[in-house]
């Protein structure tokens, strides 16, 4: 079965509304260090496609009332260039338009374009991952750059679907700093929402990130190991630590008049928006604006 409840594990951490995921591909080609998909998915950067997708997908659609929300995807992206010539993605969307369906789309990358004549059409809306303007080749190596992203979601807010922003994971000493950057982009592009969440490494995903960025691992290492928690196999940071990192970002955003909300991070008071995963967004319209920013 592709079509799947999402956290079927019913995690007292997940505050996302009910919703059906789907993931078109196996694996991500993206190669993110900060990837967690990649601790329980064999050769997950290695991409797969999906046997009989389409033919199966058709099939279990039947299965699920009407206005049901999906979301694409919350393990790989269902935007790889593959997808350029596969068109498995866009095949899906147009299935769940015949049966009206709402649909969520998170993504790194600018492929999203290509589906703006369906998404118009349809109950939907797009969340970017943006995770940092200085690191982004290095911390997403195989991923549109950030440039590429926010050109994106200047271009689905002009074409009138709303448009969300993953600022996640943000890592201490790494991407803290450029926090408000990222956002103050996010706004001028059109981005509505923002949802946040701190890095929870696995130990593969550590192991990345150590290799990678050395320095700054030897710097948190004991936020992690020695201070944090160890939640369903992921490490967290010290509860204070994630709480304060959440406190900014909501700072910031309400003084751009972004909802904004946290992901797995136990402050659901933090959250001033009706969904934490920016599904509130269907059905709204996007900013139009008048003339084109400057990016960065």
């Amino acid at each position: 079965m592709y079509l799947r409840p999402f956290d079927p594990w019913k995690s007292e951490l997940c505050t996302c509304p009910p919703k059906y995921s789907l993931n078109p591909y196996t694996g991500c080609s993206h190669g993110c260090l900060y990837c967690y998909a990649s601790s329980y998915i064999k050769d997950f950067f290695h991409l797969r496609e999906k046997k009989n997708l389409i033919a199966s997908l058709k099939r279990e659609i039947e299965k699920i009332p009407e206005n049901s929300l999906i979301s694409l995807c919350n393990t790989s992206d269902p935007y790889p260039p593959v997808e350029k010539i596969k068109k498995f993605t866009r095949k899906c969307l147009e299935i769940f338009k015949e049966h009206h369906m709402r649909v969520i789309i998170i993504t790194k990358s600018d492929v999203v374009l290509r589906d703006i004549d369906l998404l118009r059409e349809m109950p939907s809306c797009v969340t970017f991952t943006i995770t940092s303007l200085k690191h982004d080749r290095k911390l997403e190596p195989n991923a549109p750059s950030s440039f590429d992203r926010f050109k994106a979601v200047e271009r689905l807010s002009k074409e009138g679907i709303p448009a969300g922003l993953r600022l996640d994971p943000i890592i201490p000493m790494l991407n803290e700093d450029e926090v408000e950057r990222i956002l103050k982009e996010a706004k001028n592009c059109g981005v509505r929402h923002v949802t946040a969440s701190t890095f929870k490494p696995r130990w593969d995903s550590w192991k990345r990130i150590v290799k990678a960025f050395p320095e700054v691992a030897e710097k948190i290492k004991s936020l992690y190991f020695r201070d944090g928690t160890k939640i369903s196999n992921s490490l967290y940071l010290p509860e204070s630590l994630r709480k304060d990192l959440m406190i900014k970002v909501r700072k910031i955003c309400d003084s751009l008049s972004l909802t904004f909300s946290s992901c797995r991070e136990s402050f659901p008071e933090l959250s001033n928006a009706a969904s934490c995963d920016g599904s509130h967004l269907i059905g709204q319209k996007s900013f139009s604006q008048a003339h084109a920013s400057t990016l960065f």
